[in-house]
């Protein structure tokens, strides 16, 4: 999936386990039992043995009462790995038992070929199989509708990210962006940091302009735009340096790039205009 690590997806489900529901539903059409709660709980399934199998995480679906409804056991396979094979059953047989409930094994993959690898049945023997359900980017949903977003803004988030060209038109963007309203500014700052790093250039430049500009993005805007022109900045710098034939220094280019303050910045452009060395930036 593109841009799509091992923990981010993890990191979305164990902030909101209804998000696991979600993937199911949309992408693998499953039916889910009603619920009251969606909560993610222990992925330990060792057996008393010297062997230790853990999922990636596990979420369990409860009732009123406490009673488990279903079990979905959540793992990100990057490739294929032949001792899934053997410990994915473990981790199915092992949470039954121990919820007494119906159990699902959830796998998100980076890309189809992946995904096909990873939903072929296990055949356990004659007595029965395991059939893993597998998501790969196509699988996921594209949310453009700012109420779903809101409603699901960690879906929205995996939206995004895993349609990067329909994302650029813009309206994938603003619904994931109307989502993120909803979050307290340290998911936000923690979901957008992931976005940033996963679309590509011309996506991502979209997506700044929207930050930068959005009312309830303002501190976080202040945050990214600051950056931004800092890294503007320091290409200008070293760009009109080397038009003008000055070398710069090893120590000198460090303490450029390592600068943050957008106002020392277009100080040191003003000033590369005219200094007779890149050393001469720094002095009074």
């Amino acid at each position: 999936m593109p841009g799509i690590d091992h923990e981010m997806p993890l990191e979305l489900i164990r902030n909101r386990p209804e998000t696991a529901v979600e993937l199911l539903r949309c992408a693998k059409r499953i039916e889910l039992p009603p619920f009251a709660a969606a909560r993610v709980e222990s992925a330990d399934s060792t057996q008393p043995s010297p062997i230790e199998f853990r999922a990636d995480s596990v979420v369990v679906l409860r009732d009123e009462t406490g009673a488990a409804l279903m079990a979905v056991i959540v793992e990100v396979q990057q490739g294929r790995d032949a001792g899934k094979r053997f410990s994915w059953p473990v981790y199915v047989t092992t949470l039954r038992s121990q919820h007494k409930c119906d159990t699902a094994l959830l796998v998100i993959c980076p890309d189809r070929a992946t995904a096909r690898w990873c939903e072929r049945t296990i055949h356990l023997g004659p007595s029965g199989t395991i059939t893993p359900l597998a998501i790969d980017p196509g699988c996921i949903p594209l949310i453009t509708d700012p109420d779903q977003a809101r409603a699901s803004p960690e879906l929205a988030v995996l939206s995004a990210v895993a349609h990067p060209e329909e994302a650029e038109d813009g309206p994938a963007l603003e619904a994931m962006l109307a989502g993120l309203k909803t979050l307290d500014q340290e998911q936000r700052t923690l979901y957008l940091n992931y976005v940033f790093s996963s679309l590509p250039e011309v996506t991502i430049k979209r997506l700044k302009e929207m930050v930068s500009i959005i009312r309830d993005f303002e501190d976080l805007g202040k945050k990214y735009f600051s950056h931004w022109v800092a890294e503007g900045e320091i290409k200008a710098i070293f760009n009109v340096l080397d038009a003008r034939g000055l070398e710069i220094s090893d120590d000198a280019r460090e303490r450029i790039r390592r600068c943050e303050n957008p106002d020392q910045l277009i100080d040191w452009v003003r000033k590369a205009a005219v200094v007779t060395s890149a050393d001469d930036l720094f002095n009074e």
